[in-house]
């Protein structure tokens, strides 16, 4: 083989390994700049990144390092229309995508997220029940035990939301509920009786705040890390319309329902062994009514993970019952009895 042909041979190779490794270093640097350092806009990244290669290339050529055409007035004609594709795709993305709410959570998720080997992660789930066991108001051992144990229900979730519209939505958007993004002052005004009054009037009493609930870390894939989260922060509206409150008895009321609607492990734990640290008094209430109407309330109600809550807040919880099939047990007016 002639040696100028060796060279072509290796020229491309390097190039190839040269981009393969540009293109790596390029996806640290952003993951860095955007996440680690926080920085403002992506957009801004992007032109900085493509002005920086242009100053490169002008560099490279001008040391004779690499050759390539100057650019010309035909050069335009030859690349048309690729700059038009290029700025109605822009507009679309951001006429149609609302990069600004689904962003936040990848954003924060890429913050938090750790990667586990199956060893790692055997360790941690297994360390994360026995102290859960141990110590049931450790929340931040049941947060983890949830997520080393629940891909495969929070896979049927996914599915579940991506069977309606309003699901497909939630997963589109990623909402995130919280104090920054939701307006708490419009929902102590609405009506009595709607479904955002009930769910501020339960934060209130229970001094319960929706910031309070910890980020993903553990679950693997985005998207079903954002139906954790989306889990985690919508439990407290579980609790307000189904008029649950936050003693033991309700809680583990509430835990049956999720269990059987969202099938995952930690839920059906809290179910099965929260029943167990109820007094005498509620553990009848519990097994004579509750635990009936929880399963039946599981089981024919329509998947409450599903619901795009941010747009009922306006929706009297009558017409919330009745649309979603759930009966209550208790009426609103022993909303926060301690039973």
């Amino acid at each position: 083989m002639p040696w100028s042909h060796k060279n072509v041979i290796f020229a491309r190779i390097g190039s190839a390994l040269f981009y393969g490794l540009s293109s790596f270093m390029i996806t640290v640097v952003n993951k860095t700049v955007l996440t680690s350092f926080e920085f403002p806009s992506f957009q801004l990244l992007g032109i900085g990144q493509m002005v920086a290669t242009i100053v490169l290339l002008f560099t490279a050529k001008k040391l004779r390092y690499i050759e390539f055409p100057n650019l010309e007035r035909a050069t335009c004609i030859k690349i048309w229309p690729l700059p038009i594709i290029y700025i109605v795709s822009g507009w679309l993305v951001r006429r149609f995508y609302n990069s600004d709410v689904s962003s936040s959570f990848t954003m924060d998720y890429a913050k938090h997220r750790i990667s586990l080997s199956t060893v790692q992660r055997a360790i941690l789930t297994v360390g994360a029940a026995a102290i859960s066991l141990l110590n049931p108001y450790r929340g931040d051992m049941i947060a983890c035990l949830a997520e080393t144990t629940g891909t495969d229900a929070l896979s049927y979730c996914h599915r579940q939301m991506l069977a309606t519209s309003e699901g497909c939505r939630i997963l589109a958007e990623k909402p995130r509920i919280s104090s920054s993004t939701v307006d708490f002052s419009a929902l102590k005004r609405l009506p009595a009786g709607t479904l955002g009054k009930i769910y501020y009037d339960f934060l209130e009493v229970n001094n319960v705040s929706p910031d309070s609930r910890t980020m993903v870390k553990f679950v693997q894939d985005t998207e079903l890390a954002y139906v954790m989260q989306r889990y985690r922060e919508t439990h407290d509206i579980y609790h307000a319309i189904l008029l649950m409150p936050t003693t033991m008895l309700g809680e583990v009321s509430v835990k049956w329902i999720e269990a059987l609607q969202l099938r995952l492990p930690m839920c059906l734990n809290g179910a099965i062994f929260g029943a167990f640290r109820l007094h005498p008094r509620q553990r009848k209430l519990y097994l004579d009514h509750y635990l009936p109407w929880a399963i039946n309330t599981g089981i024919k109600a329509k998947f409450l993970l599903g619901i795009y809550f941010e747009e009922r807040w306006e929706q009297p919880l009558v017409d919330f019952h009745r649309e979603l099939n759930i009966v209550p047990l208790i009426s609103m007016e022993n909303i926060y009895n301690d039973m």
